[in-house]
């Protein structure tokens, strides 16, 4: 049997770089590269019922200090960087091995941040191959848009806001997988589309 994971990314980013109502709209500055800082997954089966967890901290390789926002918004700063902080290509292996023989998906562009942090690091790894379902949650389960980030999405089923845990990888996880199981996602759909295997 095929697990499911799901992975959620937290990358370098800078005040105002986001906008609009539900910050869905992106400017950034040449040099304001899309780094990924975190990483994390959740395994998880047919049921919902998480198996496993990764939980790893990446470092910039252009943009070596984050930025304020970036601390504020996810608590990590460049003393947690420096002494947790693996290289990407590093922490992309430890990826591709923990999500071995499943379906990927994730809550938005993380897939399309993999590949860009792989063109950054002059990588010719293999891409992981990610199904973004935010669509699906949108349209298909008629999650508002305000209530369709990954830490915000629990809250649409009663789960409260923490915001020292907003924007931690492996929390937004939960907080997705919490909303799946809510919503009694139709794991089917995932089974059928047949490009995540790596």
């Amino acid at each position: 049997m095929k697990n499911f994971t799901l992975i959620d990314l937290e990358w370098t980013s800078w005040k105002d770089n986001y906008f609009g109502e539900y910050l869905e709209k992106e400017k950034r500055k040449r040099w304001q590269k899309r780094e990924i800082i975190q990483i994390g997954a959740l395994k998880f089966d047919q049921n919902f019922n998480t198996k496993k967890l990764l939980d790893i901290i990446v470092k910039p390789k252009i943009n070596k200090n984050l930025s304020q926002h970036m601390t504020n918004l996810t608590s990590l700063n460049d003393k947690i960087i420096d002494e947790k902080g693996l290289s990407f290509l590093m922490s992309y292996k430890k990826l591709i091995k923990f999500s071995k023989n499943s379906y990927v998906l994730s809550n938005g562009i993380d897939g399309k941040v993999l590949r860009e942090n792989l063109v950054l690091n002059q990588s010719k790894l293999k891409i992981i191959q990610v199904l973004n379902i935010k669509r699906i949650l949108e349209k298909e389960y008629l999650i508002p848009k305000k209530y369709l980030s990954s830490p915000l999405i629990k809250t649409f089923f009663g789960r409260k806001f923490n915001k020292k845990k907003a924007h931690h990888a492996v929390e937004d996880c939960k907080s997705v997988i919490y909303a799946m199981k809510k919503m009694k996602f139709d794991i089917n759909f995932i089974k059928k589309r047949n490009f995540y295997f790596i």
